[in-house]
């Protein structure tokens, strides 16, 4: 690859090329202001003779037929300040008024004199921004239309006539603009001397930094033949432009990866990540670009619900349902399950199942926001890691069972609040700053017999967000402190729409609550039948409204299913023979195993853990023995009283426990800890035959029985 220093004009000034911006490479993206500081180093060059470096221009000649009389250069970098030359060229055309200088500055920059009609145009643009690059080059352009490249070129025609410059000057100033072209020539046994792949990388890395979407669209179609590239882009690339938008892409790549690999992915590694994922796996690019065609599909009915309705009406109404939850961490496990709905090919889980594991998603993550039960970091890592998983080893037909059972039985055991805790928290949570609507609408479908998708045009604070002398007389001396805490409680707030016409929100509640009778809304009709003999509204009649809608959202946003340690006390009460099993047989003798990668990737954990069972004071303990490869993060989530026993044992680099391990009471609260997540220890742990501890226990119960 050899530097060659030249003028932009003398780079461009060629009658037998092409230039070509390939479709991996982004949209035109200059700004107006980048073009005025464009502008002004020509007006300064002309006062100076002082040439200005324009960065440099990195290419390869595409292999051509001898009888097109022109060549293709393939733009690998500099593609933008060519196209900002173009425009500028053309706006000096357009305002010039001599014919011979317009037809010059066309023929010899502009188009191409030695191809025939339909690729005369000497920059070859990707698709979205052809039409309008070419129409401004062919004379056609309409004022009216709105486009970067559109803007650009109506900037520097104003920017022309408003410096009262000569076009010739202007053209001598462009001249001093200086490129370094490099060319990726073929070394004799035709092979490129440097890889645009890698060239393409090194220049991201110290120039203007490229999106994951923008590199990897380049990494892909890289990797296909020259001649397929714009029909794998049109066929695939493109379709996920326009289905998920530009904007949406590097998302979409995120959590595709996270849902591919099964791991948390830092979006400053992502590509790196990317790459490997592919390496490993065999992917080619063409078999990735149709992949992430597929799933696009799926993200694009995540972001905007509507497009599900045609897969399924409630389905896309729950999908709604959790946007609305504000649970974008969600996406790579609902790509997971969408897909799988989806798939014909998939016996026992359809759009009904599918269905059923959103409620169950709906409801954990809706108690879980209420009650504040996780971080954010934490919800996160259970969807996006933990559950997905987890879900990957389990049969289609049982999803949304399983989805239950891990989200019951998590190791911390309380990421899905039970009722208790959740109605007294729905009671006191600041519904008119989070989910106020969403939660309007499903209390009104529970109470109304039409069931629909209404919004509410606005939230009514029956005690008012500004108190008139009146409504603090009634309150009483503690108006203030009354005011600061019920004002935006569930039981002081009701829907209404324009149509119910309350005129006045800050009058008396006598003047207030008759015009509730006539409300569209249920939620609101029922204040008036519920409160009409009340005198006043305040603490007793707010909390007493909120204890009745507390009730009904425990019926909505259903609780977990019982606790696995509830179920293993219920057992050991049904029969004596689950500790003499333990206390025999299993108990000391049998050396149980968890041993598998938890993420597909490089990075992914080796989990190989170890566990026996002890009886210590007559109670079953499960013991992660010493050697044990457990998940790095195992620590986190863990209970406090865990953590401090856990602590005092020693940690190799690789996560190998020194000592047992004897807190758990459960085989579950074992592999929790072990895997760093949900688990069902009955199924995980394993014997060295492959025997589950559900199967083995099974076995010898029914064997006792039968002695």
């Amino acid at each position: 690859m050899k530097p060659d220093a030249t003028s932009i004009l003398s780079f461009i000034n060629s009658a037998d090329k092409t230039f070509v911006i390939p479709v991996y490479q982004r949209n035109y993206s200059w700004s107006a202001e980048e073009c005025g500081k464009l502008f002004e180093d020509l007006l300064d060059s002309m006062k100076t003779g002082k040439r200005h470096y324009f960065g440099n221009i990195v290419f390869y000649a595409k292999e051509t037929n001898a009888w097109a009389g022109y060549s293709e250069l393939i733009l690998i970098d500099g593609q933008q300040r060519v196209t900002t030359t173009m425009l500028l060229l053309a706006a000096i055309r357009d305002v010039e008024e001599d014919e011979v200088k317009r037809a010059r500055i066309t023929n010899t920059y502009l188009l191409n004199r030695n191809s025939d009609t339909k690729e005369r145009v000497k920059l070859k643009q990707i698709e979205s921004d052809r039409d309008i690059y070419e129409s401004i080059i062919n004379g056609e352009f309409d004022e009216s239309s709105d486009s970067n490249a559109g803007r650009n070129y109506k900037t520097f025609k104003r920017l022309i006539r408003e410096s009262g410059v000569k076009t010739d000057d202007i053209l001598n100033a462009i001249n001093n603009l200086e490129v370094v072209a490099l060319d990726l020539k073929l070394n004799e046994n035709k092979e490129r001397t440097e890889s645009p792949q890698i060239i393409f990388e090194s220049i991201n890395a110290t120039g203007k930094p490229l999106s994951t979407a923008d590199l990897l669209r380049n990494y892909l179609l890289l990797g296909i033949d020259d001649s397929e590239q714009e029909r794998y882009y049109k066929d695939y690339w493109l379709i996920i432009e326009k289905g998920i938008g530009d904007a949406n892409i590097s998302d979409f790549i995120n959590k595709y990866l996270i849902m591919k690999i099964g791991d948390n992915v830092n979006k400053n590694t992502e590509y790196a990540e990317f790459k490997k994922y592919l390496s490993k796996n065999n992917i080619d690019a063409i078999d990735a670009l149709k992949d992430l065609a597929h799933y696009a599909k799926y993200y694009g009915w995540i972001q905007e619900p509507e497009k599900a309705k045609d897969f399924d009406k409630k389905v896309s109404l729950q999908l709604e349902n959790l946007r609305e939850l504000k649970t974008a961490s969600m996406a790579p496990l609902l790509l997971f399950l969408l897909e799988k709905a989806d798939d014909d090919a998939v016996i026992g889980f359809n759009s009904d199942e599918l269905l059923e594991a959103l409620f169950v998603l709906e409801s954990w993550a809706f108690r879980a926001r209420v009650v504040g039960a996780l971080t954010s970091g934490a919800f996160n890592t259970i969807t996006s890691t933990s559950l997905l998983n987890n879900l990957k080893r389990a049969t289609e037909d049982d999803y949304h069972n399983q989805i239950k059972f891990e989200l019951s039985n998590y190791r911390t055991y309380d990421i899905w609040p039970n009722d208790d805790d959740f109605m007294e928290a729905f009671k006191k949570y600041n519904f008119y700053k989070n989910y106020n609507k969403y939660v309007q609408r499903k209390l009104e479908n529970a109470v109304s017999n039409d069931h629909h998708n209404w919004r509410p045009d606005s939230i009514e604070h029956i005690m008012p967000e500004t108190l008139s002398a009146d409504w603090k007389k009634r309150l009483g001396e503690n108006y203030s402190e009354i005011h600061g805490e019920y004002l935006h409680m569930i039981g002081n707030l009701t829907p209404l729409n324009m149509t119910d016409n309350i005129i006045n929100s800050n009058d008396p509640f006598s003047v207030k609550l008759p015009q509730y009778k006539s409300s569209s809304w249920k939620l609101t009709r029922d204040v008036y039948d519920d409160f009409k003999d009340a005198e006043n509204w305040g603490v007793a009649e707010i909390n007493s409204r909120a204890e009745n809608l507390a009730y009904k959202a425990s019926k909505i946003w259903f609780g977990p299913m019982q606790r696995e340690r509830q179920i293993e006390a219920d057992v050991k009460k049904k029969t004596d023979d689950f500790r003499r099993i333990l206390a025999g047989k299993l108990a000391c003798e049998t050396i149980f195993h968890i041993k598998y990668t938890k993420g597909e990737n490089d990075n992914g954990h080796l989990i190989d853990a170890k566990m026996r069972i002890e009886v210590i004071n007559d109670k079953p303990r499960f013991i992660v023995m010493a050697g044990s490869r457990i998940f790095p993060y195992a620590l986190e989530g863990v209970k406090p009283t865990f953590e401090d026993k856990i602590r005092k044992c020693g940690w190799h680099d690789e996560v190998v426990l020194e000592e047992d391990i004897n807190i758990f009471e459960s085989p579950s609260a074992a592999s929790c800890f072990a895997v760093g997540g949900s688990s069902n220890g009955w199924t995980w742990w394993m014997n060295s035959n492959g025997e589950t501890l559900d199967e083995i226990v099974a076995g010898d119960l029914e064997r006792s029985y039968e002695e």
